[in-house]
């Protein structure tokens, strides 16, 4: 098989048009779409992917899909993030499911597994204690094998995300709890509030019999992020962040007491959320191709790319570097040559 590297261009969002992603895709193929910038995708920030890259015949192709953000509660309140939408997912799978759905009308999930080797080290799942309640944060990755029927041919297909979750669990007795002639809202003593946020996710498709799960997982391996565009992306996010603290803090000052510490909880999951965004772009290139980051002082701007496949990393004195799932591996006694451990790029 004849390949050519394909580029996925963003073509407005900054100065000028530069290229967000690379990969090869086969020769020949017609590739289109990128990354585009519009008010309708306010909720992430702005922006969003649409790609795709079809055989000549139409039969075969891939597909880089939109990233997305929803929101969910027990208590009947709208999104509280600008743009952004109510949704009832709360697993990977509900979202994979339903992005299947959408990408390929009529499909259906012939089977489904989960995909931890998408997941980085630094989505983890977390949990911090607030001053009513708690946060909650973890990540699920998956991928869906699904079945349809396009221009009357018997399809196969597969679709692969991450998705990440916050949840906001409030205690409503701890506000309500002083005053015995206030109750918590409908009786409830605690609130849930969910926040998912999918990444950018890959989609495959070919006629039943042709698919060949190899093929496109290559294809996947081989997307490579242009780091200009992730640091422009990371700029952008952060000023996004910052505005919606500002205005956070603003509609604070003008609300209750009581309303005002919910609003300063629900501001400091935003915060949570968008803090990280320019680890977010370094994740999404990272997750897609199945490397992780490493710190190492001595490699070309203090980091390097190694297979996440391995839970430890040393640097050796030579300059190599040494994969492995051993816990109790010493460089020195197992190789006989000094090395030192490296951290995973947080």
């Amino acid at each position: 098989m004849r390949f050519e590297r394909g580029v996925i261009i963003d073509p407005t969002g900054f100065a000028e048009p530069m290229a967000a992603l690379t990969l090869f895709v086969p020769y020949g193929w017609r590739a289109e779409g990128g990354v585009f910038w519009d008010r309708s995708f306010l909720c992430t920030n702005g922006y969003n992917f649409q790609w795709s890259a079809i055989s000549p015949d139409g039969s075969t192709g891939v597909q880089v899909l939109p990233q997305a953000k929803w929101e969910n509660n027990d208590y009947g309140a709208g999104a509280s993030s600008p743009g952004c939408s109510q949704a009832p997912y709360t697993s990977a799978r509900d979202w994979i499911s339903a992005l299947a759905a959408q990408t390929f009308p009529g499909a259906r999930v012939i089977d489904y597994r989960d995909r931890p080797d998408l997941l980085q080290a630094s989505q983890a799942p977390q949990r911090q204690q607030m001053p009513l309640g708690e946060s909650r944060s973890w990540s699920e990755a998956g991928e869906a094998l699904i079945a349809f029927v396009r221009n009357g041919r018997d399809m196969r297909g597969s679709v692969a995300a991450v998705v990440s979750f916050n949840q906001l669990i409030t205690d409503m007795a701890g506000i309500y709890g002083n005053d015995p002639t206030i109750s918590a809202p409908a009786g409830r003593a605690r609130m849930n509030a969910l926040t998912g946020f999918a990444w950018p996710a890959w989609a495959a498709y070919a006629p039943n019999g042709q698919f060949d799960f190899r093929f496109f997982e290559a294809i996947r391996r081989s997307l490579k992020p242009n780091p200009a565009w992730l640091r422009a992306i990371a700029n952008h996010n952060t000023t996004i962040a910052a505005g919606a603290l500002a205005e956070g803090r603003k509609r604070a000052a003008i609300i209750q007491q009581t309303n005002d510490e919910i609003a300063r909880i629900r501001q400091q999951t935003w915060d949570m959320q968008q803090e990280s965004a320019d680890r977010r772009a370094r994740e999404f290139g990272e997750a897609i191709r199945g490397v992780q980051s490493f710190n190492d002082s001595d490699a070309p701007g203090g980091t390097v790319e190694l297979s996440h496949n391995y839970n430890h990393a040393w640097r050796m004195t030579d300059g190599t570097y040494v994969l492995s799932n051993d816990p109790n591996f010493e460089p020195f006694r197992d190789l006989g040559m000094d090395g030192r451990a490296l951290e995973p790029t947080r």
